[in-house]
């Protein structure tokens, strides 16, 4: 007697949204102690369903157990985590970007482009003169909740005036500009510091805060080294130094427009 393996409509969507949340989470856990654990999850899960197939009732019973008793301390365990993912689902940019873009063009997509045009070449500028920079852009999480000091300013993003906050005798050149849309909202911002011992000790404070600020949000930082003058790209919570000031402009398009 033969059984054949029916698939439906529903396995398959069942399946694509398993997989994009275990993908989503697997994102924000990359590079953080807690991969390990997403990984022992995993495994241990794969283990339990091959015992359930194999009908071993005791050690299936037991891995029951620690699954079911283990779900509030694994949402202790990965409280940062989740936190940061339901921000950015629950966020109306999320929603604005991507369920509205389904059904509407981009409309300014102009202006992202004169706004890019401008951050690039003044981060050339920094670097060329060692100028310490920290740019922070805000993509679909709002950055409210944990950016909450500084200097309140709403001024179009453009050369001169990001020129004239970061030279170094204006009293705003001391912590982050926030950048929102097309617009500066903020300047001499402090951000969380990452303690993550896994960062460079050669990298300085202004690398610190990045990092601080990508664990817990999905915006894009810039830093300028005014030691070396590299350009640093730091966005969930991977860094990738810019050795060409073109390639700069190529990822702030894919992240932005």
């Amino acid at each position: 007697m033969t059984h054949s393996l029916k698939i439906s409509f529903i396995d398959i969507l069942d399946i694509f949204l398993v997989s994009i949340i275990l993908f989503q989470v697997y994102r924000l856990v990359h590079k953080t102690v807690a991969l390990n654990i997403f990984y022992g999850i995993i495994a241990t899960f794969i283990f339990w369903k091959i015992v359930e197939i194999y009908k071993m009732k005791l050690l299936s019973i037991v891995i029951s157990a620690f699954f079911k008793g283990g779900f509030l301390t694994l949402i202790i365990v990965f409280q940062p985590e989740i936190r940061k993912f339901l921000l950015i689902v629950g966020s109306k940019i999320f929603f604005k970007k991507f369920i509205f873009s389904l059904f509407f063009k981009k409309s300014n997509v102009s202006t992202k482009t004169e706004t890019i045009d401008s951050i690039v070449k003044s981060c050339a500028i920094f670097s060329g003169d060692k100028t310490g920079v920290l740019i922070v852009i805000q993509l679909h999480q709002n950055l409210r909740e944990f950016i909450q000091n500084g200097d309140k300013i709403d001024a179009k993003v453009n050369i001169p005036i990001l020129e004239s906050i970061f030279y170094k005798n204006s009293p705003l050149h001391d912590g982050a500009v926030i950048i929102v849309g097309n617009k500066i909202v903020r300047t001499r911002a402090i951000l969380p510091v990452s303690y993550n011992k896994e960062i460079p000790s050669r990298l300085g404070l202004r690398h610190r805060a990045a990092f601080g600020l990508s664990e817990k949000t999905d915006s894009i930082c810039l830093v300028v080294s005014e030691e070396t003058g590299y350009i640093s790209y730091i966005k969930d919570q991977k860094r990738t130094v810019i050795t060409n000031i073109n390639n700069l402009k190529m990822k702030l398009e894919k992240d932005l427009l």
